[in-house]
């Protein structure tokens, strides 16, 4: 697929409150100049990740409620401890935005102080009580009680209406428990006439999402539901490891069925199950090579390893079943897994896909590999790769060695640091950064020289990748391996400059070389430019006037609404990349179907 804008649809609205996308504002009435430099300042404290009291509690004080939330929210984002009583306070606020900016907040900072307030939010109102849900989830074990008394509540029927609103919430955060509290969640899932299905796909989700063996038979009696979206949760949530033996043989039956569903979303779940069962699915799988659906096909070719055997007969033939890239990039990759190596990726085949132009095409070879069960073979494979022309296909090279440095048989292969070492010289930031964050596994006094000189190297490059993750090697070698840095080395170390991004002065926080670093807080921008995003992305978001951006396929146009009032420096850099022609001419590179399709990074 062909995009003139490319765009991975990650972190756009990172700052949203979880369960319902961007909260609804009202439009606002115009903010003083006073309140506009003052929202700036608070940008500015984000950005950096700097806690800074007096512009948190101003916001929190103002009067202009848009400032208020903001305030609220970026307390939960900088995890201003000293501040989580004042969010607790903020649940009872009469302005629901700010109630649940601050119901947010609490379960961005995992605050277990503030189980009780959330679970008395969740009978204020439906946005506050959905947000406060949420966070009871992240808080975990010391939330559980909270969210099965609210549970319980709603299922004996004498929860209040908001609890009830916000009862998808609640299914999804007890999800999230361990051990999965199964005998509550299933009487949702169960069939009823007048439940809203909405409740009955969180139950579904919640069984699913942990593959628990005591949610498997409640699945299964969900598998003819007339909702695609909770036989979806069906066909994720039978996988071999919940069904296990007592269940296997009627999930497998079950899931067949789904995999002829209607929906190509239950098809593609259904096939990502049946692989778990391994020659036992071989039939159903072979069928869906010629599915109609490109993205049920690409997850049967992700799924065919260690279901087809080591016959290269039976991959041929599945290699003649889709001509596309991403259907055979999957295959090759699967087929290694099961000990064949197909044409297409043949040291001795002079057609391989090593000698395509397409960086593409020789970084798939690469991944391929990955699935070798014989490190002789990775060798093989990746290690001529690693010295391709692009560094897209190096990258991917060095991050198929990169799991085994840090393996449990690391010390009866040490070569493989020599094949590494080298690479943080390399002239591509994200080769280094991808190999500094493997050896950081296992960093040594030793190496830090080494990491040095490439830390060094990483001054001058156009992004932080590589300054980051050697800053997170420093610190992982420190913590490890202290007693072995010599006076030379802790001096040298302790005399590099605080850096200006604040990234990297937080992956070395906590480093006692480093606490010099903590004085440097200045924002990376000046005060100005905050105001400038106040005035380009947030004011207008808050009017009603979000950005939106066209993403322009071969398939058709995709028109997304970016949230520049939760998440404006993001929206920013994205837009800017925009304009700039970033993003124009790219391919998707990866796709794993009902999970995610990344383009956007030429």
């Amino acid at each position: 697929m062909r995009a003139r804008l490319g765009v991975v649809l990650v972190a756009l609205a990172a700052s949203a409150c979880a369960t319902g996308g961007a909260p609804r504002r009202s439009t606002p009435a115009a903010p003083s100049d006073a309140e506009i430099r003052l929202y700036a300042r608070l940008l500015a404290a984000a950005d950096a990740r700097r806690v800074d009291t007096l512009v948190l509690d101003s916001a929190i004080a103002s009067r202009w409620p848009a400032l208020r939330a903001a305030g609220t929210l970026a307390v939960g984002q900088l995890h201003a401890a000293a501040r989580a009583p004042r969010l607790r306070l903020l649940l009872a606020d009469s302005d629901t935005t700010v109630a649940a900016s601050a119901a947010f907040a609490l379960g961005l900072m995992r605050d277990s102080a503030a189980v009780s307030a959330l679970a008395s939010s969740l009978r204020v109102s439906a946005p506050v009580a959905r947000e406060a849900a949420w966070s009871l989830g992240e808080i975990g074990s010391p939330a559980r009680a909270a969210i099965l008394d609210a549970l319980g509540a709603a299922a004996r029927g004498s929860a209040t209406a908001v609890v009830a609103r916000a009862l998808p919430a609640l299914l999804v955060a007890a999800g999230k428990l361990r051990p999965l509290p199964v005998d509550v969640i299933a009487p949702f899932a169960a069939p009823a006439p007048s439940r809203d299905v909405e409740v009955t796909r969180a139950a579904a989700y919640a069984l699913a999402r942990a593959r628990s063996p005591g949610g498997a038979r409640t699945l299964l009696a969900l598998a003819t539901h007339s909702d695609a979206e909770v036989r979806e949760q069906v066909a994720r949530g039978l996988a071999r490891a919940a069904a296990g033996d007592s269940l296997g043989d009627s999930a497998r039956v079950v899931l067949a069925r789904l995999a002829a569903d209607p929906s190509a979303h239950v098809r593609v779940n259904a096939v990502r199950s049946l692989g778990s069962y391994g020659p036992a699915a071989r039939r159903a799988l072979v069928a869906l090579l010629h599915d109609g659906d490109a993205n049920v096909r690409v997850a049967v070719a992700q799924s065919l390893g260690g279901v087809l055997g080591s016959s290269r007969r039976d991959w041929r033939e599945a290699w003649d079943a889709d001509t596309s890239f991403m259907f055979r990039r999957s295959l090759v990759a699967s087929a290694v897994t099961s000990g064949v190596i197909l044409n297409a990726i043949d040291e001795d085949n002079p057609d391989n896909w090593q000698r395509v132009p397409d960086w593409r095409y020789r970084a798939a070879v690469a991944e391929a590999a990955a699935g070798a069960t014989q490190i002789e073979r990775i060798v093989e494979v990746s290690l001529p790769l690693t010295r391709d022309e692009d560094g897209r296909v190096r990258a991917a090279a060095y991050g198929v060695f990169a799991p085994y440095v840090d393996s449990a048989g690391f010390q009866q292969h040490p070569w493989r640091r020599q094949f590494l070492l080298p690479a943080l010289r390399d002239a591509d930031f994200t080769v280094r950064a991808s190999v500094l964050d493997a050896l950081a596994g296992r960093a040594r006094a030793d190496e830090v020289p080494v990491v040095l000189q490439s830390y060094r190297l990483a001054m001058s490059d156009t992004s932080n990748d590589a300054r980051v993750a050697a800053v997170r090697y420093f610190a992982a070698a420190w913590r490890s391996d202290s007693a072995a840095f010599g006076d030379s080395l802790r001096a040298t170390l302790r005399a590099l400059p605080s850096p200006s991004d604040p990234l990297e002065r937080a992956a070395g926080r906590g480093v006692s070389l480093f606490s010099h670093w903590t004085d440097a807080a200045d924002a990376p921008h000046p005060l100005s430019w905050y105001e400038d995003v106040m005035r380009t992305i947030v004011l207008p978001s808050l009017a009603g006037r979000s950005p939106r951006a066209e993403v322009v396929t071969e398939r058709g146009s995709i028109t997304v609404e970016l949230f520049g009032a939760d998440a404006p420096l993001t929206v920013l850099n994205f837009t800017t990349l925009a304009r700039r022609g970033f993003l124009r001419d790219t391919r998707f590179h990866r796709v794993v179907p009902n999970f995610v399709a990344q383009d956007g990074d030429p």
